[in-house]
Parts: structure tokens; sequence; C-alpha cells
């Protein structure tokens, strides 16, 4: 890749920005979910959509910044996997173009979110199962510090760039 112009690094850094907040604000909503309206509603069918749905979101949102920052340096993904080889193209390095994105425990806990996240768009009729809720709400919780902190550390090279 020849050398970006400031403009566009600059426009990648605000929309990565943009969707860390969203991603920040979407993790949010799953806790104040669980802890107050999941004991109000209680683990009803209903209640399972409600959670689902704030699952869904959360990866969305990382996905967008993940294919964002795809666009910008590699500008390829294969049309038939692209959501999973778009997490694995995150784990790499790729010298001399840019730096990883998120380390490999990182995208292990997203791939679950992924394969949960395709689950809920594809299998409408399916009853949602409290447990493997549950275990998802617990990744996502778990996986939500170090993903921000990856991806900050990724605005960091950004930031470099626009320095030289």
């Amino acid at each position: 890749m020849s050398n970006p112009d400031p403009a566009s690094i600059a426009t990648l850094r605000a929309h990565i920005t943009k969707h860390l907040d969203l991603l920040d604000q979407s993790q949010q909503e799953i806790v104040d979910a669980i802890s107050e309206d999941i004991p109000i509603l209680g683990k009803t069918p209903r209640a399972a959509v409600l959670v689902a749905g704030l699952l869904e979101n959360y990866y969305t949102c990382a996905e967008t910044i993940f294919v964002r920052i795809s666009q910008f340096f590699e500008n390829n993904l294969d049309t038939g996997r692209w959501h999973k080889d778009l997490l694995e193209r995150m784990t790499l390095k790729i010298e001399p173009v840019r730096p990883q994105v998120i380390s490999q425990p990182v995208k292990e806990d997203l791939v679950e979110l992924m394969r949960f996240r395709h689950f809920r768009r594809y299998y409408f009729g399916a009853a949602y199962d409290w447990e493997r809720l549950d275990a998802l709400v617990t990744r996502c919780n778990r996986v939500h510090p170090t993903l921000l902190a990856d991806v900050r550390g990724f605005l960091g090279f950004l930031n470099t760039l626009l320095e030289e």
C-alpha cells in the first residue's frame, strides 16, 4: 500500500472512534438488560429475543470496525466466508502495511458471537436457550474490555501514521 493521505487516515480513525463509542453503549445495554430488565421480565421467550438482539447488535458493531479497517488496508474479502475470514485477518500483523488489530483470544470470543448472530439471522422459528444466552452474555462481558484495548492500540498506530 502506498502512503495513504492524512484525510483518509483521519476518516478511518473517526469511523473507528465512533463505533468504539457505539460498542461501549451496546455492551452497556446488555449489562442493563441483564441487571434491570430480565429480573422484571423473567427469562421468558420475549426477554430472550431482547437479549439476543442486543448480542447481535454488539457483534455487528465490532464487525463494522473490522470491515472499515480491512477496506482501508487490504480491500479484498472473499465473498463466501468473509465474516470468518475478516476475524482471522484482524489477528494478522501485515508487514509493512498494518499491525495486528485484535489478539487471538479476542478473536475466539468474537467467533462465538458471530456464530450466534448467524443463528439469530437465519433461524427465525428457533427458541433461544437461556443457558446459551447467559454464556454469550458472559463471553461478551469478558471480551469487551480487551477488545476495546486492542482496537484503541490500533488507533495509536493510525495516530503515528498521521504524525509521519
